[in-house]
């Protein structure tokens, strides 16, 4: 069984088609990406996917359950995890404290507990604190464990964000443009990370991304789509090669 199993998704905002038919599957630990054009419906995807929009059409199975019209803290409870193209840190709290909220839809304790400092109460949050520190010390960031993200060069911002995103223990993790803002040697340093974490994590990564280098040294396969549709899929160099593709990067047939 897939890890994670899209059929017929279509996606409707009054008038616009955004999404038609889309359908994809993603095995465990694999990692593979969504291009296209801008505009062509990649964020859209996401956007369902980890419950922020609800389908018009279509399914979602993650792990043998449907997750249509779940919530986002719900289904980052099931364990989908996912990151933004506009990068998006609590900045008055510490990275500690943005890691800490990662764990939010898993506290396992109620209001009640929280009132009355329960035992209950107590030990969530001390594994709640310990899987924080646990993933600061993994991602090389436990020497800026208290400073404010905004403080931070983009670069250490994006690592964050991408700890705070490990610190549910996701089965799947959502990328969405992680080399966004990036120069050449930052995203060279972003290609050997994303390959770690793939690896020492043992997770499955779908990513939306334009720089093809990312995309090309990273996926082990490519779907990509224009206009909402699936236009292409397959190994990366079948992909790039693609007449279709070429065609919908402007004519561009350098990808």
């Amino acid at each position: 069984m897939p890890l994670l199993e899209i059929s017929g998704l279509t996606q409707r905002f009054g008038g616009l088609q955004a999404l038609t038919d889309f359908s994809f599957q993603l095995e465990e630990h694999q990692l593979v990406g969504l291009i296209g054009p801008n505009g062509a419906g990649k964020t859209t995807v996401f956007n369902i996917v980890s419950g922020f929009y609800k389908p018009t059409e279509g399914n979602i199975v993650f792990d043998g359950r449907r997750i249509n019209g779940l919530k986002p803290h719900q289904i980052t409870a099931l364990g989908i995890a996912r990151t933004f193209q506009n990068i998006r840190l609590w900045n008055a709290m510490t990275v500690l404290d943005n890691i800490r909220l990662a764990r939010t839809p898993q506290l396992g304790y109620n209001f009640l507990d929280t009132i009355l400092r329960t035992a209950r109460y107590r030990q969530a949050e001390k594994a709640i604190e310990n899987r924080a520190r646990e993933v600061l010390e993994m991602m090389k960031l436990s020497d800026i464990a208290e400073e404010f993200p905004k403080n931070l060069p983009y670069g250490l911002q994006r690592r964050v964000e991408l700890a705070r995103a490990l610190a549910g223990k996701p089965r799947l993790l959502l990328l969405d443009e992680p080399a966004a803002g990036l120069n050449s040697s930052d995203a060279d340093d972003l290609i050997r990370f994303i390959r770690w974490i793939h690896d020492e994590f043992k997770l499955s990564i779908w990513m939306i991304e334009h720089q093809m280098k990312v995309v090309m040294s990273l996926c082990q396969h490519l779907t990509v789509i224009d206009f909402g549709c699936v236009i292409a899929s397959g190994e990366p160099e079948e992909v790039r090669n693609n007449p279709d593709v070429i065609k919908a990067y402007l004519g561009d047939d350098t990808l």
